[in-house]
């Protein structure tokens, strides 16, 4: 078999700027259907095709969007260009709550047509869209005024039609389009999020839903098709209920899919399964592993407060969509976009513990000065000629420099405030007042994670820490949550005291959070132990339906070394990947690098074995003999090899890595990691850093597909 040359073998199976451009263009070419049905006097409504007897006028659109959708817009093109480029003359919000009080009378005689952008994630989207239409919009609408509507959903078309025909608002439509790459947003360089609120936990926690699962599957498809189905999955692994109910989902949309393709087009995918297949170094090369969790395995990793970087610009400011916004004393507003292209110091400094992001900076900031200062040491034209080209990526560097500066400088005002409050340091004392809110809530945290506290002085740490601070109730919630998994449950004797001190404290409205809580079995009261009888803390029938999977935590943390011992306590030295929480590695990380490398099981200490892994065999554990017991929830994994290649891969002796990297010069294997229920930045930075530091896995591209990126508020919210 003849070596592939360089140019044949492309490093990533699909590229990110692609997914963008493809969304864009498809956004553009519905406002060019819109235009072209507008100027020729065309309505479609499904598949009857009218004629208006209007010509299109220079009034333009009317885009009523959904706010929600702003941010994904806003990393496809600038409002500016979206609106050259569609004809679109006014954006207004899609209000439904009156709170901008739009005349809409008066709007819809300034433009000829409305266009309306509707993220539609249910039912009761469409209720309140219809009820819209009804009440503030085609009241004033006639015959000639075009109405047309952009969905974003996942398959809902037909629904849409039925919906809106038994409401009797279809036949006011003029068109309907479906934005199917409008569905998802590509950030940064690896992570493919549906942004559902809260990652989608109000859905699968309180409804109990499935949608969420199936807008993924349907997203995963839709990346398999846009990489030319070069993205083929190889290996499975699957860890709780949602998950394997994601991957029949998935199975059974891809089978589906590939009956509506034409016998050529199949023919062309089953070629590349027989060239996938051909010997070991092609199918080492083209690995596919899709690795999926709930989030059920690893509350504990979104409720702790997150250290690095990207996670505390989240915790902080907020992120849509990795975009931070953010209005400093003087009014000024700043706005930056995490993973923006353009950006070269983010991928520097985002997945860094905070401590560390300060020194970055003024490096950045000190060669920026550096470049800056060669203009007085110029000596010819040429020399000129060269400063003059690279002026603007010096000037841009810089805005991102200074942005990401003037975040750090806030973040640091948030998490370490000076203290100068005579009276509270009265109260408390001034030792005390020198630990800020921040430092003593993540304390507070190690201590219960920790579980160097017993039952009646964890109580009390939380009740001092409420009474003191008077924290926001979704930060007091995560230190319960955190509790009650730690120690498989909270004493009802404590459980009843904190139950009543939070109720009188915040109010009676969160009886219902609370029964929330212990129907998930996310906060529960343990009933004492009366003698041999046994508590619930373990697993049982009732149990195996519980969102939270942990069954016993400290076996776990044990068993897969969660809480690890730095020798050094430099954070610029880091050894385990603990550098991102609170002295905590995410179980959900431990579970992804435990296929590709299992060092971190006989680690004693922060070290990390040296091998000469470029000469050693591509070996892949799986998640064959790790001890998974303390955690329910189905777990299945699977190489999916053709019965007919079987033969193949039961006596097949894995390449050596320099055998792979020389025959094949670039990688084109892929990792794809999805948490159903979100994902914090956190977790993605420490699989960031497990992944690249393995010799097996630093070439694979990797891939995150979530719900959304969530924080530990988001867990409480989603309940309340």
């Amino acid at each position: 078999m003849p070596e592939p040359t360089l140019k044949s073998v492309t490093a990533n199976l699909i590229s990110f700027d692609y997914l963008r451009k493809r969304s864009l263009e498809e956004l553009l070419s519905i406002f060019q259907d819109i235009n072209d049905k507008e100027s020729s006097g065309i309505i479609t409504i499904g598949n009857e095709v009218t004629h208006a007897s209007n010509q299109k006028s220079d009034g333009g659109h009317l885009l009523i969007l959904e706010k929600e959708l702003t941010s994904r817009i806003n990393i496809l093109s600038s409002f500016s260009k979206l609106k050259e480029s569609t004809g679109i003359s006014k954006v207004i919000w899609l209000d439904y709550d009156d709170e901008h009080t739009y005349d809409y009378n008066a709007l819809l005689k300034q433009f000829d047509s409305v266009v309306i952008l509707l993220l539609n994630r249910s039912l009761n989207d469409l209720k309140r869209l219809a009820t819209f239409l009804k009440k503030k919009l085609l009241i004033f609408g006639s015959p000639s005024k075009y109405t047309n509507l952009i969905t974003v959903d996942h398959g809902m078309a037909q629904s849409t039609k039925s919906f809106f025909q038994e409401q009797g608002v279809w036949e006011n439509l003029s068109s309907v389009y479906s934005w199917k790459m409008g569905t998802f947003a590509a950030l940064d360089n690896d992570i493919i999020t549906l942004e559902m609120e809260n990652g989608g936990l109000g859905p699968l926690l309180r409804y109990n839903t499935i949608r969420p699962i199936e807008e993924m599957a349907s997203t995963l498809l839709r990346l398999v098709i846009e990489s030319n189905y070069k993205i083929r999955i190889t290996n499975v692994y699957l860890k709780g209920n949602l998950s394997t109910k994601l991957w029949k989902i998935y199975q059974k949309l891809y089978s589906e899919h590939l009956t509506q393709m034409s016998a050529n087009e199949r023919k062309r995918i089953e070629d590349q399964d027989s060239t996938l297949f051909t010997d070991q170094f092609s199918f080492f090369n083209r690995n596919v592993d899709f690795v999926c969790l709930d989030r059920g395995v690893d509350f504990v990793s979104c409720l702790l407060s997150e250290l690095c970087y990207s996670g505390l610009c989240d915790e902080v400011f907020g992120t849509k969509l990795g975009i931070v916004n953010y209005t400093r004393d003087n009014k000024e507003k700043i706005s930056i976009r995490l993973g923006d292209p353009k950006d070269k110091i983010y991928p520097k400094i985002r997945d860094l513990n905070f401590s560390m992001v300060g020194s970055v900076l003024n490096e950045n900031a000190r060669e920026l000065q550096t470049e800056y200062d060669k203009r007085s040491q110029l000596k010819n034209i040429s020399e000129m000629k060269d400063f003059v080209e690279g002026l603007n990526g010096l000037k841009e560097m810089q805005t991102f420099v200074q942005k990401h500066t003037l975040l750090a400088e806030h973040i640091v005002d948030v998490i370490a405030p000076s203290n100068g409050n005579e009276q509270l340091n009265a109260i408390f004392g001034k030792s005390e007042l020198n630990q800020t809110y921040y430092e003593q809530f993540i304390d507070l945290q190690q201590s219960i994670v920790a579980d160097t506290l017993d039952s009646k002085s964890n109580c009390t740490a939380i009740l001092d820490f409420m009474y003191k601070y008077d924290p926001d109730i979704s930060d007091v919630v995560r230190l319960l949550i955190l509790t009650s998994i730690v120690k498989s449950g909270i004493r009802e004797q404590e459980y009843k005291m904190l139950k009543e001190g939070i109720l009188n404290n915040y109010g009676v409205q969160y009886v219902s959070l609370f029964l929330r809580l212990q129907d998930l079995h996310l906060l529960y009261s343990r009933e004492p132990q009366l003698n041999f009888l046994s508590t619930r803390t373990t697993v049982s029938d009732t149990d195996k339906d519980d969102v939270q999977l942990i069954r016993n935590f400290k076996s776990v943390v044990s068993s897969m070394n969660l809480m690890p011992v730095e020798e050094s306590q430099e954070p610029s030295e880091v050894g385990q990947p603990s550098f991102a929480l609170p002295g905590y590695v995410p179980l959900t990380t431990r579970l992804v690098e435990a296929i590709y490398d299992r060092d971190f099981l006989s680690a004693e200490d922060g070290s990390r074995k040296q091998t000469t892994a470029k000469n050693a065999r591509y070996r892949k554990y799986g998640w064959d003999n790790l001890r998974m017991s303390d955690i329910s929830g189905e777990v299945y994994q699977d190489l999916l090899v053709p019965e007919s290649k079987r033969g193949l891969f039961s006596t097949l002796i894995p390449p050596k890595m320099a055998s792979l990297s020389s025959r094949y010069h670039v990688r084109r294997d892929m990792i794809i990691v999805s948490i159903i229920g979100g994902i914090t930045y956190s977790e993605i930075a420490t699989i960031r850093y497990v992944l690249s530091r393995n010799e097996s896995t630093r070439g694979k591209q990797l891939l995150i597909l979530t719900t959304g990126i969530i924080k530990g508020k988001d867990v409480v919210e989603s309940l309340i």
